[in-house]
């Protein structure tokens, strides 16, 4: 019959090397030690080591991709899940679904009048403070009573959003460009203005002022975070995932919600695009929300328009716009990054003049 052996173990040393070059990578262990039997009829000297070399780097499956932080205020990390990296040669490009729509309603029993711009915007990153976008043509419906007529506007142009520490400081144009279209450029621009203050972005409400398509106006921030319960996640089919860059800690699923109501806007424009009527504005919101799966953006204005009529009367009718900017996809770029050949910085404002050259 076999009798168990009673050992006692002591560690004397243990020594770590590490070394690390521009091609190298090696660790290994050495750890010695005395055992002892119970009744100390035998000692042993046990000596063990543990390496580690690095032997090659491969690819793997998914490429971090990062745009400029300054590009969003509240900035994300994107991971895109390829099979090709030699695809991304050229970088990523950024698409996203533009909808604009006016509801226009003259008077409180009379019908309304919708118009809907629909266009895809597709931005790359071109330095640490700038995005080179690319605007398709536009699809416009109108809808009044009975009447419905759907048409494509030649609309394509390629423009530059420029950033500061602040978020969007203007619009990059060149010439020739339609005063109409540089104010739907502006109004796209404006929905990357998604934060003035970064350091902020822990904070549940703040007061601000920032640019937009109203001119310099003060902005009330409410800040929400909706963790998701792990058993609510849901696995979105996309080809990426977003990160926010100020939210290290976000846990897997929580959603980043920004809502900012506007006010007291300095130089605000006096007209819109449909009418020469004098415009009021009642209402100007908007509201971002990021995920790991979404980058989406919903502004809201609502306003008055008065104007006269042949009998020397002021007539008003309301009027609503409707903005929505979502990320769809990132996909490789397909090609260098084209330049302008006569930049011009322009803001935000629709009721500033762009130079009378760029007007086509």
């Amino acid at each position: 019959m076999k009798m168990a052996l009673l050992v006692k173990a002591i560690l004397t040393t243990s020594t770590s090397h590490i070394t690390i070059s521009k091609d190298k990578f090696v660790s290994y262990t050495i750890s010695e030690g005395v055992m002892k039997t119970a009744n100390k009829s035998r000692i042993m000297h046990p000596y063990q080591k543990i390496s580690l070399k690095l032997k090659r780097i491969d690819l793997v499956e998914t490429l971090k991709i990062s745009p400029p932080e300054i590009q969003n205020p509240a900035s994300t990390t994107a991971y895109v899940i390829v099979n090709d990296t030699s695809e991304w040669t050229f970088g990523p490009e950024y698409s996203y679904d533009m909808n604009i729509t006016y509801v226009i309603k003259p008077d409180p029993h009379d019908h309304v009048q919708k118009i809907q711009l629909i266009s895809t915007v597709k931005c790359r990153p071109k330095t640490s403070d700038t995005i080179f976008c690319h605007l398709y043509n536009i699809t416009i419906s109108e809808i009044f009573e009975n009447y419905n007529m759907t048409r494509e506007a030649q609309t394509e142009q390629v423009f530059e959003i420029k950033f500061n520490e602040h978020g969007v400081e203007g619009l990059v144009i060149e010439p020739p460009s339609r005063m109409e279209l540089v104010n739907v450029l502006r109004k796209i621009a404006t929905q990357f203005n998604v934060i003035v203050d970064r350091r902020n972005i822990d904070m549940s409400q703040f007061m601000a002022r920032e640019n937009s398509t109203m001119g310099d106006c003060a902005a009330a921030y409410k800040i929400m975070r909706e963790e998701a319960e792990s058993d609510t996640i849901e696995e979105i089919n996309t080809d990426f995932r977003l990160r926010i860059l100020p939210l290290v800690d976000a846990k897997p699923g929580m959603t980043l919600s920004i809502e900012k109501s506007r006010m007291g806007c300095i130089n605000p424009p006096r007209y819109v695009d449909f009418s020469r009527g004098i415009l009021d504005m009642r209402r100007f919101v908007s509201k971002i929300q990021v995920n790991s799966n979404k980058f989406e953006t919903f502004t809201e204005f609502d306003g008055i328009v008065r104007y006269p009529t042949e009998e020397s009367e002021m007539e008003t009718l309301s009027f609503k716009e409707i903005i929505q900017i979502n990320l769809n996809s990132i996909e490789p770029a397909p090609n260098e990054l084209p330049t302008l050949s006569y930049p011009e910085l322009v803001d935000l404002n629709t009721n500033n003049d762009i130079p009378s050259n760029f007007i086509n």
